[in-house]
């Protein structure tokens, strides 16, 4: 079978994913039927409210969840043509760190207290490009806060992590994940932790970091502003789904999703006739009792009688901009199946 073009050029395939927790008091699942391609050298944006899976997706591709209550129930994750969902352990761990690398929101929680900052970026690098020699191994860990602009990255080796500020920290994790020069990052929240203009910094960093390497990236945020300034494309998720898909110039030009909508104007400090700032009304659903139906229905001003009992198919509405909405489909006169659960 011969490969196109345009799938050689796919890092990441997700189809069709499905991951839960079994709790007490019943199974809640996180991701339900999230599907996207991330190509080479782009950036896929995963934007929505606390709760809505973004990091559950996340971990479910680098297979990190919590057991054993966490579990992909059905679905693939290619990357790079392998399906990880049926991975070993062993090929996992593998691919983790050297092919795959993650950014956390909280870089001390990725930083062990009582190692130096030398010794934990010598770590990848010695298991995953058998590196034993200690004068390359600090040679390449100078090297690498200096690719991140940490200052004097010869003398900070030796500091401990509580000896740096929290934006200094956030670069050693960023070296870290690149030290074996992987072909995709995933980025969850890496900069909510820290002040505004050192957000931009590691924005900048980051973005400057995969246009050097060539590098597909995930960023995951509550906060369109950050997808707006490093993303190529934008997945918006609400309460386990991905409910549209685009670019990030189309979707903040013409948001087609109720939720996405809602968004922006949260974005935008829009205000009510009262005066009051704009907030979605109602609270996210529980994840344990989802239903059939689309799970913004009950806070959306757009709520048709098929929105409770079905969710749709995505449809296209231009090249490379989809949603899954029956009051879209409506007002655009198109006619989709309704979306069958597992």
């Amino acid at each position: 079978m011969m490969t196109t073009s345009a799938e050689s050029s796919r890092v990441l395939e997700v189809r069709n994913l499905y991951t839960s927790f079994r709790t007490r008091r019943g199974v809640a699942r996180s991701v339900n039927g999230v599907s996207f391609v991330l190509e080479r050298g782009r950036t896929l944006g995963i934007v929505g409210e606390s709760g809505s899976g973004k990091s559950v997706t996340l971990m479910s591709i680098v297979r990190l969840l919590a057991t054993p209550a966490g579990r992909i129930e059905n679905g693939e994750v290619l990357f790079e043509g392998k399906n990880l969902v049926t991975s070993s352990e062993t090929e996992m761990r593998h691919i983790r760190g050297s092919k795959i690398s993650v950014i956390t929101q909280d870089p001390m929680t990725s930083l062990n207290p009582v190692y130096t900052i030398g010794n934990q970026l010598e770590e990848p690098i010695r298991q995953h490009q058998r590196i034993r020699v200690r004068d390359t191994l600090r040679r390449l860990a100078v090297g690498a806060l200096q690719s991140v602009g940490i200052p004097a990255p010869e003398d900070r080796v030796s500091s401990y992590p509580h000896q740096m500020s929290g934006g200094q920290r956030q670069r050693v994790v960023t070296a870290m994940a690149l030290a074996c020069r992987p072909s995709l990052i995933l980025c969850d929240e890496p900069t909510t932790a820290l002040d505004v203009t050192v957000q931009l910094q590691i924005l900048k960093l980051l973005r400057d970091l995969q246009k050097e390497h060539g590098m597909a990236m995930i960023m995951v945020s509550h906060d369109l502003s950050v997808i707006a300034r490093v993303c190529d494309d934008v997945a918006v998720m609400y309460a386990g789904r991905i409910v549209e898909k685009a670019s990030v110039s189309r979707l903040f030009e013409k948001p087609a999703h109720p939720y996405t909508r809602a968004l922006m104007r949260s974005l935008n400090a829009e205000t009510d006739a009262s005066g009051r700032l704009y907030a979605i009304e109602g609270q996210p659903p529980n994840v344990r009792n989802i239903g059939n139906g689309c799970p913004f229905a009950p806070r959306c001003q757009s709520v048709r009688s098929e929105c409770r009992e079905h969710f749709p198919h995505e449809i296209a509405l231009s090249p490379g901009h989809t949603t899954s909405c029956w009051a879209v489909m409506e007002e655009a006169g198109i006619t989709a199946p309704v979306r069958k659960s597992v």
